[in-house]
């Protein structure tokens, strides 16, 4: 169990974009290393024509960069062509809420992100894995068979999420799954597909928005007509309801009514703009990440994986 202590980075580098001057290069730990500003450019296409991805791969001379971006801020990570860029990444992300991307002394904050992802691939491959008393205990009872198979359970909102592993390993949805990716990496889980999920093609991201548009004029500008029930009077009426909204006045016995009184027996949209009232709106699926708009593909795109004990047929 050794394959995750192979991956160590070569250099850490800060760049950001100014939307004059394009990418700038700030400091870098160890301090020999160079960054040019050809190889920012590439490094920033890599998060996309719009900065809108968060982790980007890149393809320099010296190496493969895996780069977290918080517009307009950078952090570039360079390894060997050969080494698993997939450990960096997951790093990366437990590493970045810990970085003070309004630093005053990048240098020091530089070598101490370096430092600091160099300890979480230490905690989070190998024999140090295993320390964690959570995955312990998960692999444990894999093992045993009092856990068959960690299933993935797909929400539109947020990302896929591990529910039977929660008790093991938080409730941090996105760290259960990296764990769960250290624990494949090292051989000890391995993966399978399991359903499909929503996965945009442009940015591959899983974070949607729902958006409703009026079937006859394609307009957003929507309200959302209630048929509710009256306590007051027990006549149903209709009302529109809106953000920031206490009560309402029924149209029968004219009596407010407070909102969280009120039993909702319909809703039908309305559109503002052409005044069409229709149950059936047209339904846009959009990625919350780049704004491209999600067809068919895109809904059934991605691959959900579930993880087995890798010698449970043994």
């Amino acid at each position: 169990m050794t394959k995750g202590k192979d991956t160590v980075p070569k250099a850490i580098f800060s760049i950001w974009w100014d939307d004059k001057l394009g990418p700038m290069v700030g400091r870098s730990y160890p301090e020999t290393m160079i960054l040019s500003s050809e190889e920012a450019v590439t490094v920033f296409m890599g998060h996309g024509s719009n900065m809108e991805i968060s982790v980007g791969y890149s393809k320099i001379a010296s190496g493969v960069v895996v780069s977290y971006m918080r517009p307009p801020n950078c952090i570039a990570i360079l390894l060997d062509n050969e080494e698993n860029g997939a450990i960096i990444e997951r790093n990366l992300l437990r590493l970045a809420p810990t970085i003070d991307f309004d630093s005053d002394a990048w240098g020091k904050e530089l070598e101490k992100a370096f430092h600091g992802l160099t300890d979480l691939i230490n905690e989070t491959t190998g024999e140090e894995l295993l320390l964690n008393p959570g995955v312990k205990q998960l692999v444990g009872d894999m093992m045993n068979g009092r856990v068959a198979t960690v299933f993935p359970k797909h929400v539109l909102k947020a990302t896929v999420r591990y529910p039977n592993a929660h008790e093991y390993l938080g409730n941090d949805d996105e760290e259960v799954a990296r764990l769960l990716k250290d624990l494949e990496d090292e051989e000890i889980l391995e993966s399978r597909t399991y359903g499909r999920k929503v996965e945009c093609r442009q940015c591959g991201d899983s974070d949607i928005t729902i958006e409703l548009l009026c079937p006859s004029c394609s307009s957003n500008d929507i309200h959302k007509v209630y048929t509710v029930f009256c306590p007051k009077c027990s006549n149903q009426f209709q009302a529109v309801l809106v953000d920031d909204l206490a009560e309402v006045t029924c149209m029968t016995c004219k009596q407010p009514v407070k909102v969280s009184e009120l039993s909702i027996i319909d809703v039908e949209p309305l559109c503002n703009k052409c005044g069409t009232a229709s149950n059936d709106p047209k339904i846009v699926f959009k990625c919350a990440t780049c704004g491209k708009q999600l067809k068919g593909a895109d809904l059934l795109s991605g691959t959900g994986l579930a993880y087995y004990f890798r010698y449970a047929h043994d």
